[in-house]
């Protein structure tokens, strides 16, 4: 679980690295790229944790997404928290293929990204049309996070395989001889 957090981590980390290289604009019509590649790796792990514990972990991130990377109040939390509940429900329909994981993490983060858009929308925030959030923000968010998600659901199909080793070793290593035991009798 540990080094599982920690790709997290470093995938927040690589989050807040190309917010500041993507361009990021507020102009009418300006192309707006949300890095997600924390959010991917977080639906990723999510598929292998117990749900409360990837709940907490969805809603921690979130806090911490809207602290240090989006500068909003909540509206990343409330989605990641969404987003834990419709991979949860999802994920039991899906099997642990490349391209199954890659879509699932292109549509949570199109997901991601529509509720935050409603919330904005609803409290207000924001006066863009629908059509112009599409253009201008979801499709080239989804385009550029879907050049690093393969590489994410790569690095994510590792980390289990490692845990997986790991685990078959400890079992080997754990096994008792029959032969020893009933000859203590």
């Amino acid at each position: 679980m540990i080094v599982q957090i920690l790709f997290i981590c470093l995938c927040f980390l690589a989050d807040g690295v190309l917010v500041v290289l993507l361009p990021h604009s507020f102009l009418p019509g300006s192309i707006v790229i949300t890095p997600c590649l924390g959010l991917s790796a977080l639906v990723l792990m999510e598929r292998k944790m117990d749900f409360k514990d990837s709940f907490l972990l969805f809603i921690i991130f979130g806090l911490l997404y809207d602290i240090f990377i989006s500068h909003s109040l909540l509206a990343c939390t409330i989605s990641f928290a969404i987003v834990s509940l419709l991979v949860f429900v999802w994920q039991k329909h899906l099997t642990e293929s490349v391209l199954e994981s890659s879509l699932l993490v292109i549509v949570t983060i199109f997901v991601k990204e529509f509720l935050i858009y409603f919330m904005m929308t609803l409290l207000k925030e924001t006066l863009m049309s629908f059509d112009a959030w599409l253009t201008s923000r979801a499709v080239f968010t989804i385009l550029v996070n879907g050049i690093f998600v393969v590489s994410i659901v790569w690095v994510s199909r590792t980390i289990e395989d490692m845990r997986l080793l790991r685990e078959k070793r400890i079992r080997k290593e754990e096994t008792i001889s029959w032969w020893k035991i009933s000859s203590k009798r």
